[in-house]
This record gives structure tokens, sequence and C-alpha cells, in this order.
């Protein structure tokens, strides 16, 4: 390696300016092996300029960076490792989550994995993960107040976690529960709870690893709501002791995409400074090395386990990046549910970026290597491994045959525990379907399971005393799984047949519905504010909507009033000043997820909860089951 510079085993085209900043982004176009001179800085801050963003071509290509040492070396140096995870959502079992042809994840399999390192690694090694440990979760954790994949964390022997967006999603007091343990107020409905090394409880009693939000604080005191950072001491081989520091951060758009109850009184800041902030600190208490695992990331072109492609172009995590202190080279991210192994050079410091997927189906190995006599980073490395669970492989009608040599018995007991529990109730047939249902959208952004959500909604507020709603709108990022007529889960149920746990799956939050009176003017203006830049929209978020709705959409408009055409509710077309009763979810209701004209809406009336209205659905469909519904609500200009 160069002594003074950055060695990368292969190289991926770079990407373009990030998040409005102005500069042109450098442009990398390597073959197998180019090895980029960027010197180490020596700026409190980097100033933002050409950012290059560089992996692996193929999975055999090794991506790693060595940087200056600031003190002559010694030729001493001892490789330390971080095991990192993301996005695990409470997935307990296996199931039959699959990636790059394999079976994969689930906490069990994903727990032997871990331990096996942490096993091989001894006390050289910490493990973390990203946040979204909890919320979105499937039944059998959902159930139990998100408490049962936090002791199979425990069992994992996690040391830190950045918070995720979804750790807010019952709110900051009940976070603080998940982390220090106690019982709700319906009771430790999950008991006995397993503890590593110790006899069981029936009292929760919360995580033994360490929640971290440098950029969240409290609105009252200023301070953060968890530590910004934890620290980690090694013995080196050569007998010294050094640490490393762990920050922890959440996405500061994270009051965007939770309910307004979820973060109020809290406050989420600029991920960058409060990083900055942190790293400081550390090095004014003579940590040198620190480690960013942060809830924010960004998506490869084409998914390749270890590789870069598309290198991250246009994600918020590169503009957070060019804005680090030099201290800060390595960064585990998230959020984006993606698995990418990258290199981000900027302002003269390259930093190693990594990802893990979700659901437990990757597992990250960065190999920090320090200098035994000062702690400093010399260079790092990462490897993502699939974490595989079954003796065969995915395919057309294939049930996956577990691996149980693959899977940690600690952990999976726990598993067993609170699937067995939930059994009764998530294996109930609620109905069927007649073809498969997918949150995928069409080009103007209706999908078919959206469609039937919406329906539901509608139905279970249309009564006259229950709401009187003539139209339904269900937000996509609400949706968080296909039905499939091949799906099954453990109930043994039929092909086509659906459950109640799978049903709890695809809506897992338990949100009430809300029933307002809107204008036509109001509904407009809603509907403008799915695009980007519309209505202070950051995201484009398309809201599916029941039958009863329909309107004309141009996204490639250029102002946001003509991006909307004509609306229509029960066929009549929509005048401004006209008044409806329509239904949305309670995270809606309240501006969830940019959609503020919502807050506009009177006379608000609560309804059942967002499971129900779809169990329902299935119930009237009776044995026949629940049609695919063709997708014409959101049409083009003039189609109507």
């Amino acid at each position: 390696m160069l002594q003074a510079g950055v060695e990368l085993a292969a190289d991926e085209p770079g990407g373009r300016d990030m998040r409005g900043w102005k500069t042109q982004l450098g442009l990398v176009l390597g073959a197998v092996m180019v090895v980029l001179v960027a010197p180490f800085a020596t700026t409190e801050q980097p100033k933002a300029e050409g950012i290059v963003i560089s992996g692996a071509r193929s999975l055999s290509d090794e991506v790693s960076v060595s940087y200056t040492r600031h003190r002559p070396p010694r030729d001493r140096t001892t490789d330390l490792h971080v095991l990192a995870f993301n996005d695990l959502h409470g997935n307990l079992e296996a199931g039959g989550s699959n990636i790059y042809g394999r079976f994969a994840g689930g906490a069990a399999y994903l727990a032997k994995a871990v331990k096996e390192r942490q096993a091989e690694y001894r006390g050289r090694q910490a493990t973390v993960f990203a946040g979204d440990n909890i919320g979105a979760s499937p039944l059998a954790n959902g159930l139990f107040f998100e408490e049962p994949i936090v002791i199979a964390s425990n069992l994992m022997n996690v040391d830190f976690a950045s918070v995720g967006n979804h750790e807010f999603d019952k709110g900051q007091a009940e976070l603080q529960r998940i982390q220090r343990g106690g019982c709700r107020p319906e009771g430790c409905t999950g008991a006995p709870y397993a503890q590593a090394g110790r006899r069981p409880t029936n009292r929760y009693p919360g995580a033994d690893f360490q929640y971290l939000s440098a950029n969240v604080t409290v609105d009252a005191t200023g301070k953060t709501l968890f530590p910004a950072f934890g620290t980690q001491r090694f013995r080196t081989d050569s007998g010294r002791k050094v640490e490393v520091g762990f920050i922890g951060e959440v996405l500061e758009a994270t009051p965007t995409i939770v309910t307004p109850t979820g973060v109020a009184g809290l406050t989420f800041g600029d991920e960058a400074d409060a990083a900055n902030r942190a790293a400081r600190k550390l090095r004014r208490e003579g940590v040198d090395t620190s480690v960013l695992v942060i809830h924010e990331g960004g998506f490869q072109t084409t998914a390749a386990l270890n590789g870069c492609a598309g290198n991250l172009e246009g994600s918020p995590i590169a503009e957070i990046a060019s804005r680090l202190d030099p201290s800060i080279k390595v960064i585990v991210s998230a959020h984006t549910h993606a698995e990418y192994r990258c290199t981000i050079t900027t302002g003269g410091v390259t930093r190693l970026i990594t990802s893990a997927s979700s659901f437990g189906r990757i597992l990250t190995d960065v190999t920090l290597t320090v200098d035994d006599r000062t702690g400093e980073l010399v260079a790092a490395s990462a490897e993502n491994t699939i974490v595989e669970n079954a003796l065969n492989t995915p395919g057309t009608g294939v049930v996956r045959q577990p691996d149980v040599s693959r899977e940690d018995p600690a952990v999976q007991a726990v598993v067993q525990q609170y699937v067995t529990a939930a059994a009764p109730l998530a294996n109930q047939v609620i109905g069927g379907i007649q073809g498969d249902l997918l949150r995928a959208g069409s080009p103007l952004g209706e999908s078919t399971l959206g469609n039937v959500i919406a329906d539901s909604q509608l139905a279970a507020t249309a009564p006259a005393d229950l709401g009187g709603a003539v139209a339904a709108f269900m937000n996509p990022g609400g949706i968080r799984a296909d039905m499939r007529t091949t799906d099954q889960s453990s109930g043994g149920e039929a092909l086509g047949e659906v459950t109640y746990g799978e049903a709890f799956t695809v809506q897992p939050f338990g949100n009430s519905l809300v029933t307002k009176t809107m204008t036509g003017d109001m509904i407009r203006r809603l509907l403008e504010q799915q695009f980007v830049g519309c209505g202070g929209q950051s995201t484009q978020r398309i809201l599916q909507v029941s039958a009863t709705f329909r309107y004309e959409s141009d996204a490639a408009a250029t102002t946001c009033e003509a991006r909307i055409g004509r609306i229509w509710i029960g066929g009549a077309e929509v005048t401004p000043t006209a008044s409806f009763r329509v239904t949305m979810n309670n995270f809606l209701a309240t501006g969830g997820d940019g959609f503020t004209v919502f807050n506009e809406g009177t006379d608000a009336l609560g309804g059942a909860q967002d499971i129900d209205a779809l169990v329902a659905a299935f119930e009237a469909a009776g044995t026949t089951g629940i049609a695919v519904p063709p997708l014409d609500r959101i049409v083009a200009p003039g189609t109507v």
C-alpha cells in the first residue's frame, strides 16, 4: 500500500452532485486494480469538494483503505473487528426471505453467524446494529411489544446500536423502556425473558446494549436522548490497550416519516454536525479512531453483495460523509435495506462505508487495523456475508428446508417461544386472494395491494355512524410486505389462503383510522404533496386511493399545480369548495410522510385499527377471496 495514500482493489464510476452541493463530482473509471492517492487531511472539518465513490466490481475484489500515520510507525499493528447488521425489524423467524439465490436471515441464524465470529476474534471485536431493530415487525415480535427481538439481540452480545426511525414508532417513553426495562401497563406479557448467563426473569430486563443518538436531543434540556457515543477498549498484540469510539445517529428527516406523537418533545439535528461534535469530544478524551453507526444510507444501481455499483449516486449518506470530521473514517450505514461496500473520498479523506441489507440476511465484518502504540487507524476493510439458513435454494413453489446446524440454540429457543405463543392468532386463516397483491406501483404509482387496503379502510368508515367516508387514502410506506398466492406460513394454510399473521406483516403498525372533512381544494393540494418540492415534500410518495376516487396525474409537469388534473369522487368531478368525508390512518391524519394538508381537515372521528379493517375485508370476500383490482384509479391526463 502507498504510505501516504489510499489503496482500492477496484473502482466503479463516480456519482453526481449531492443534496445541492454545487461542486462537481469526480469520476473514477477503473478496471480491476486502481490506486488513488488521497493524502490525509489535517483540517478540522473538510470542505466539500470533488467526491469520489468507489468499490469492488466482483465478489473476489478487496476494498481496503490505508492511512498516513501522524507519528513514526513502529510496525506493530493489531486487527480489530466490528460486526454489524441493520434493519432487522423484529424478524425472529427465517421465513422465506432470500437474497442472491439463497434463503437467508432470521434471528437464530444471524446469532450463530455473529457468535462464531465473536468466538474467533475473542476480545478484539465489537458488535453493533444501525437502527430499526424494532418496529414494522411480524406478529411474533409485535404482539409482545418488540421485546422478543431485544432479548435475541442481548443473546447476540450486541454492544452498541444507533437509533433508527422505527425505534420512535411508539414515542420516546416507550423507547426508553425498551432500553432500560420494565413492564408496560398490560404487564410483561412476554415473560419469561431469557438472559445470557443468568436465569430467565419474569420482568422485561431491557437492552444489554447501549442505544446511541448523537443527533437526537430532548427539547426541554438540549441533552441527547441517549449518549452520543460509546467507547470500547481492546488489548493489542503488544499488550497495550487502545480505545475505539462508536457514534450513533438516525436520519435528520425522521420526523417526516414517523407519526408526530412518536417524535414529540425531540429535535433531530444535522447528522454531520452532530457526528463532528462527538468526534471532537472523543479526541479530547484521547480516542483517535471513531466509527459512525448511522441509520441513513443509499442504494446501488445494480445489487452486488460486496459491490458499489452506481456508487451510491445522489444518496444522503454521501453528502453526510463529505462533511465529516477527518477522524471518522469508517461508516456503518442503514435505512435503505440495501447492501454495499464502498469508499467515499472527499476533502482529501477516504472513508470506508458499508450496509448489510435487512432482516438479518447479511452480516458485515469490518476490519480496523490500528497502531498498537497510538490506537490510530492504519487501514480498514470490510466483507459482507450472506446469513444462509436452508438446505435448499429458493424457486417457484419451493418451501425452505431449515438448516438447523446454522441456528444458534439459545436464540432459536427464544424464537420458538414467541412464535408458539403467537401461533393461535398468527395461523388463523382470515380469507384468500385470487392472485398476487403487490406493493410495486404502476408507472403512476398505483399498486394492487395499496388499492385493496384503501378499499378496506373505506368500507370500515363508510357507514354514517362510523365516519360517513366517501374516499380513503393509504401511505405506501405503511405497506410492509406483498401478499402472494404461493406464500405459506407455519400454520399449514392452503395456497392462496391468507392468515392473520400474514396480514399483520403487511400492516404491523396498529394505526387507527381517522375520518375528516376536507374540501376539494385541500384534496388537490394534498395530491400535489406527493411530489418532491411540492408543499414541503422531500421524497416522492404516491398515496394509494379507494375505488371511489380517481384523478389525473402528470409527474413530468414542470409545476406542482400542473401535476394534478381532474379529480373524481363517486364518479362526480370534484370542485374546490365541495366538502367530502375522507379516511386516512392516524399517521397521515397528523401530517405524517410530509402530507401536512391532512392537518387542515376538520371534524375528525376515530375508527377501528387498520389491521381490523383489512381482516374484515377478507371476511367479506368470503370463500372466493379478494380479487386483484385493476390499476385504473390514477390515470394520465385525457384518458378519462
